[in-house]
């Protein structure tokens, strides 16, 4: 069926697949939540014939539980999560070359932007951090320059969902296709955690990792379940005085006690537009908090306008609008037909604070002393505040939010109000523009006038842990064992970094921060008791609190020029970026003395017609709940370990070794690092972490030296574990790791289904127990397996022969290939050498 129409601007003619072709004639189309119309359109313009086109439409009429392909338009990567993708496509060019063919087919298959965040912190002279990082540099300079459909924004830009946000998202994409312009909704991709922020200007996005956005650059759909869609219904207005901050608190509590784990949110409403879009991106930001796919807000009048004004050209505003307007995706407040809905009444929203321990409890600030009194000590410092900190990304970028804290710092100031220096302060907004319209406006001084000065452009998860405390403090709340506090506007995650000896960390809006910080303590009636005293005027907690006129008239005078301006030579860098030197031209020259950057070699020409796993010998015995962090740890490199063996092989100081995750570039560190965790016990040994047992010599060894022994003897190996195998972030290293040691299969007794598709991904196949298990086979890590099958087939029931001493144990095990597709990829070595074989033109 043929739904592409066309409309005109100016001259100019564009082309799109027009939906309302098909939504006009069933009810049940065009009441559907604008996020679905959106994966409707990608389904239909991505079909391959008739009757995928026409399934797809009954799955969306129907809202059938069955899989629909998410097709990103454009991938937005930092420097941690793009670094090891961009080996593998490198390491690819390396396996094109050695079969001669053309490498310039080896290239990202969609647009892929990397932001260059969190390797650099702000600095007045950023020399230092750069030379640190001079190897991952040159490797991201040379990738930038030898892949097309790869931007990189040079460090010292800004945090990657913010820069996403003000500047390279483009809300529609626009794509040639035999001299016409096709116009389609863009939709995103990202692997950092605050990807979801982009669903605030209406472009559907979504957050995933490793292998995922690996296969997505390939040019291949993400796969998922018809979600359901929950809509949240706003009514009502904002008290005077409330923030967003507290509608973000509340609206999360209130959002966890639903069931939200793999549903889309959309909101809607009379009262939507009293939510800003900067209030909007905090709150699609927060969506992992509350186990929501995303939260979405569809394109209004607010999100035209902030794009105009961010960006350098009112022509592609209109043509946004006309496009959504004709596919029926632009916001007219209609209730549509959800799922569930949830309202939320803004009238009945008062300030909040989340504490007061690490826990997310709500606290009523109208009865916070009685609350925050804890057990008093000689010396009256429990309950103290040692630290003071605004560091969330999303709060930060909130001009409002900044605005009113900075109108806070400034009555505070003029009242000749100060605080203790006992307090560190810190202030890390996430973009350069919250300085530069904070200067601009003449209020940055005030905050930094009471100490808060800017120390970071990085997101506060991932920068340097600012929250060290000085020595006398740490020991005279040592010496008396007191329950000291912090007030951040900080996350969860960086909740977590907060100094052990920091009992209580309380969560509030900027300007709380402030206030709290004035008074010292957290025993204190916010609404009564008096913050400060000059001459005779007592000054409460009214007198420094800025109005909602007065933070308007404040934001009416922003400039958004300052966007166009901070942006304009984004992607060309500093000297220092601009003088790196490219090594290699269509294939990267490989350092061999590098330990940050080396390639994976885990691509292979092959075409697997059965299953023939012969006599494998056992890895590792592994318990139930095994994590990927587990299997491929992050944290610091353990002396004496497989990697810091080879760390010394290369002449690195034992002080240098670093963090994992920041050498994840190195394959051959990377398979080391494989399961070299305290929390995890192989029950093959009588210890924790990376260490199986070689049986012919009888030796306790290393799970990289078994791996080895039995590569060198050309045998394959097998891992033993309990449910829910691979749970936790879906790294793509637990299952590269895997596949580099060689092992062939995982048999377990459930999988984590993300870990699950990641083995696949690598080639390596998951098999389920059926009636059996480690227990009940009496495994003890000294058998060898056998598992063979004529066939493979999704979902197939699989002989297997354990050789246990004399015996020949006969098991079933079910293959956990569980469609098509994923049968298609493991018998071509997995998704990554299928995809390579389609760009070769060899599928």
């Amino acid at each position: 069926m043929n739904i592409i129409n066309s409309f005109e601007i100016e001259g100019e003619k564009f082309y799109y697949y027009d939906i309302t072709k098909i939504s006009d004639s069933s009810n049940k189309l065009k009441k559907l939540p604008i996020v679905l119309k959106i994966l409707l359109e990608a389904n239909l313009r991505k079909a391959k014939n008739e009757d995928e086109f026409y399934k797809v439409i009954d799955i969306f009429v129907n809202r059938n539980n069955e899989k629909i392909c998410f097709y990103p338009s454009r991938i937005i990567m930092q420097d941690s999560t793009a670094i090891p993708a961009l080996v593998d496509l490198a390491s690819m060019r390396d396996f094109v070359k050695n079969e001669k063919k053309d490498l310039n087919r080896v290239n990202p298959q969609i647009m892929v932007d990397l932001v260059l965040d969190h390797t650099l912190n702000f600095k007045a002279d950023m020399k230092e951090e750069l030379e640190q990082n001079l190897e991952k540099y040159e490797f991201i300079k040379w990738a930038e320059s030898s892949f097309s459909n790869l931007r990189v924004v040079p460090p010292g830009s800004g945090i990657c969902h913010q820069v996403n946000l003000e500047y390279l998202s483009t809300i529609l994409h626009v794509k040639n296709v035999e001299n016409m312009f096709l116009l389609y909704p863009e939709i995103v991709v990202g692997t950092d955690s605050n990807t979801t922020m982009i669903n605030s200007l209406g472009v559907l996005g979504l957050s995933i990792e490793g292998i995922e956005a690996e296969s997505a650059i390939l040019g291949l759909p993400i796969y998922l379940d018809l979600p359901k869609v929950v809509g949240i219904k706003i009514k009502g207005e904002l008290k005077e005085g409330i923030t967003s901050s507290d509608l973000v608190i509340i609206l999360i509590k209130m959002l966890k006690e639903h069931k939200l784990k793999g549903k889309l949110v959309e909101f809607f409403g009379e009262s939507l537009d009293y939510i800003t879009l900067e209030d909007r991106s905090t709150i699609s930001n927060l969506a992992p908090e509350y186990d929501a796919i995303c939260s979405f807000f569809a394109i209004d009048e607010r999100t035209i306008s902030y794009f105009d004004k961010t960006r350098n050209s009112n022509d592609y505003g209109k043509i946004i609008k006309t496009y959504l307007q004709k596919q029926q995706l632009f916001y007219n407040n209609e209730e549509l037909e959800y799922d569930e809905i949830i309202e939320i009444d803004l009238s009945f929203l008062e300030p909040t604070i989340v504490g007061p321990t690490k826990s997310k409890e709500l606290v009523d600030i109208k009865t916070f002393k009685d609350i925050a009194v804890i057990n008093q000590s000689k010396n009256f410092k429990d309950a103290d505040i040692v630290l003071a900190a605004i560091t969330l990304c999303s709060l930060t970028s909130n001009p409002y939010l900044m605005i009113h804290a900075a109108l806070v710092a400034k009555k505070a100031v003029e009242f000749s109000l100060s605080i203790d220096s006992s307090i560190k302060r810190y202030f890390a907004p996430n973009s350069s523009v919250v300085k530069e319209y904070l200067e601009e406006l003449n209020l940055l001084k005030y905050l930094e006038q009471l100490g808060f000065n800017i120390v970071d452009f990085v997101c506060s998860a991932n920068g340097e842990n600012y929250n060290n405390l000085e020595t006398t403090a740490k020991e005279e709340i040592k010496l008396n064992n007191l329950n000291v506090c912090s007030v951040t506007s900080g996350d969860e995650e960086f909740k977590d970094k907060i100094d052990p000896l920091i009992k209580s960390n309380y969560l509030m809006s900027p300007s709380l921060v402030i206030i709290y910080s004035l008074i010292g303590t957290m025993k204190f009636d916010l609404f009564n008791d008096v913050i400060g005293e000059i001459g005779d005027k007592k000054i409460y907690l009214k007198d420094l609190w800025p109005s909602d006129a007065e933070v308007i008239s404040y934001l009416e005078e922003i400039d958004y020029t300052l966007y166009k301006k901070i942006y304009e030579n984004i992607f060309i860098g500093n000297e220092f970026w601009q003088n790196l030197d490219i090594k290699g031209k269509d294939t990267f020259f490989w350092n061999e003395k590098s330990v940050f950057i080396q390639p994976t070699k885990i691509f292979e020409d092959i075409k697997l017609e059965k299953i023939d796993i012969q006599k494998a010998g056992v890895l590792a015995l592994l318990g139930d709940n095994i994590a990927t962090e587990q299997i491929s740890p992050i944290g610091q490199i353990p002396l004496y370990s497989q990697a810091a063996k080879y760390l010394e092989s290369k002449e690195v100081k034992s002080f240098e070794y670093g963090t994992f995750a920041s050498r994840r570039g190195d394959a051959n560190l990377m398979v080391r690092a494989a399961f070299d965790s305290l929390n995890i016990k192989n029950m093959m040994v009588s210890k924790e972490g990376s260490f199986t047992m070689d049986y012919e010599s009888n030796e306790i060894v290393s799970i990289f030296e078994k791996s080895q022994k039995f590569k060198n003897q050309n045998r394959a190996l097998v891992i033993f574990a309990g449910k829910e195998y691979g749970i936790g972030s879906a790294r793509n290293w637990a299952a590269k790791a895997i596949r580099l040691l060689g092992v062939k299969a995982i048999i377990a007794k459930s999988f984590c289904n993300r870990h699950r598709l990641n083995l696949i991904a690598l080639g390596v196949l998951p098999l389920e127990f059926i009636d059996d298990d480690i227990s009940s086979l009496k495994l003890k890590g000294n058998e060898e397996i056998s598992i063979i099958s004529e066939e493979i087939k999704k979902g197939a029931i699989i002989k297997a022969i354990i050789y246990k001493n004399e015996l020949e144990i006969q098991i079933e095990l079910k293959c956990r290939l569980d469609s098509d597709d994923e049968v298609k990829y493991y018998k071509n070595g997995g998704v990554l050498s299928y995809q390579l074989k389609n760009i070769l033109g060899e599928n």
